[in-house]
């Protein structure tokens, strides 16, 4: 091969080289771009996300108290009896007494819920879980249906005839009994209720995990590995 064979041959290689040292400058040039982009993005979005706090929980709570009411409709079959007596110096025999008593059908209405203003909020960002302490659920209101009574029966006594007092004495007396004997089982819808709309709402909010194997993790695994949400532990 002559010398200018060898200086075509020579020219040819350079040129290549110069062309592949170009492109992968390019290369280099496109990556180092593209992650410059992604690391502006992820900071964007970091300094943008949403602080989880107690303050931004109880801020997300406060506002559904009223959804978070339980409406309690009941149907119930009670007795009325007053006893007076007719002699009041006699003895106390059932000769002299004189009976009047009515049974009866009513509907009523309870409203149960909770002050949410009031909640009790913890946010520990290491296990990532939201610790809620609901306070102890009110009997906002107690109504009775009246337009739904039906007399079952009804007697007048010897001078002791059935007046509007005794209803009205009778319901006061019906809706503290009920109230009373029913309050568990309120108390128990009125926190189921209110722990729904709960997770619901913040749901919409913040991102929860609710699987059933997150909660057989021990405490260790989740501070190493967190999970990319929060739990809601409620009481």
């Amino acid at each position: 091969m002559d010398i200018r064979s060898w200086k075509q041959a020579a020219s040819r290689l350079t040129k290549k080289r110069i062309v592949i040292i170009v492109l992968a400058l390019a290369l280099v040039g496109a990556l180092f771009f593209a992650t410059k982009a992604v690391v502006k993005i992820l900071q964007f979005s970091d300094s943008h996300k949403t602080q989880i706090t107690s303050e931004f929980v109880s801020n997300q709570i406060s506002e559904i108290s009223e959804l978070a009411t339980l409406h309690h409709h009941y149907r119930k079959v009670a007795n009325y009896q007053e006893a007076k007596k007719l002699l009041v110096y006699m003895p106390d025999w059932r000769i002299n007494k004189s009976i009047k008593e009515f049974a009866l059908i009513y509907q009523g209405d309870v409203k149960m819920g909770y002050d949410l203003k009031n909640v009790k909020i913890e946010v520990d960002s290491t296990t990532r879980t939201i610790f809620i302490h609901l306070p102890e659920p009110k009997i906002l209101s107690h109504s009775i249906d009246f337009e739904s009574i039906q007399v079952l029966w009804e007697k007048n006594g010897w001078f002791n005839n059935i007046k509007f007092e005794d209803f009205k004495q009778f319901f006061i007396a019906e809706q503290k009994k009920y109230e009373k004997e029913n309050y568990a089982e309120l108390k128990r819808l009125a926190s189921e209720r209110a722990k729904k709309i709960i997770r619901l709402n913040l749901g919409s909010n913040i991102k929860l995990v609710e699987s059933p194997e997150s909660e057989k993790k021990s405490f260790v695994d989740r501070w190493i590995r967190p999970e990319d949400g929060y739990r809601i532990k409620m009481q």
